[in-house]
């Protein structure tokens, strides 16, 4: 099992995430990757991702895990070779097995091209937006995990995964509070994270933790 990190930026931020399965799959077939198949009557492909990332969210922390026996340098290799600078692999682990970042993953770091002021959530941090043509509003502290200071810039610790806050429902709620003007575009996604006994690790060191 190879896993490579890669990036989600330009114009490859526009793609949804079905139409990137699409994308990806095409790619794996163009650098003649030997993916493995499941089986049964409808074989697919053992191809894994992390959780979904927004359209218009730009990101340097998305993950695809591939099931192949070849060697994970040479799959490195050859996805770059034949994949947009958008969605450019940038590093690559060995595994025994599908870490499952998409059913692991609790919470990711987004750096917000703002500059850095301290954002109060403990008292609460309602946000209101549109779901199946229903105006929705709900207080999503608890799941804001932290907000820190990247370089100057806002960072924000948000959930993700089974339960996710998506970035873009905050922001007019943070340009309320902040008198901004931030726009999803201004959203990078940095860090994803697994919970491991108790504690939060960066997907990094997890699957660094499953490689043989």
């Amino acid at each position: 099992m190879t896993v490579l990190k890669y990036s989600k930026t330009g114009s490859a931020c526009f793609i949804s995430h079905i139409d990137l399965l699409r994308h990806v799959s095409r790619i794996l077939r163009r650098a003649q990757i030997d993916v493995k198949f499941s089986q049964g009557f409808n074989p697919h492909a053992l191809v894994f991702f992390s959780p979904p990332l927004g359209v218009g969210v730009a990101s340097n922390a998305e993950y695809l895990a591939i099931d192949t026996d070849m060697d994970a340098k040479e799959v490195f290799e050859r996805y770059n070779a034949c994949v947009s600078d958008g969605l450019r692999a940038h590093a690559y682990f060995t595994c025994a097995k599908n870490p499952n970042l998409q059913g692991k993953v609790v919470c990711a770091d987004y750096v917000i091209d703002t500059p850095y002021c301290d954002v109060d959530v403990k008292g609460g941090f309602e946000i209101t937006y549109q779901k199946k043509g229903q105006t929705v509003c709900e207080d999503v502290a608890d799941r804001i995990y932290g907000v820190f200071d990247e370089g100057g810039r806002l960072g924000v610790r948000l959930a993700l995964g089974n339960t996710n806050l998506r970035p873009d429902r905050i922001l007019p709620a943070l340009n309320d509070r902040l008198g901004r003007d931030i726009a999803v575009t201004d959203l990078l996604k940095t860090k994803q994270y697994v919970l491991e006994n108790g504690r939060l690790v960066d997907a990094d060191s997890y699957i660094q933790s499953q490689s043989i």
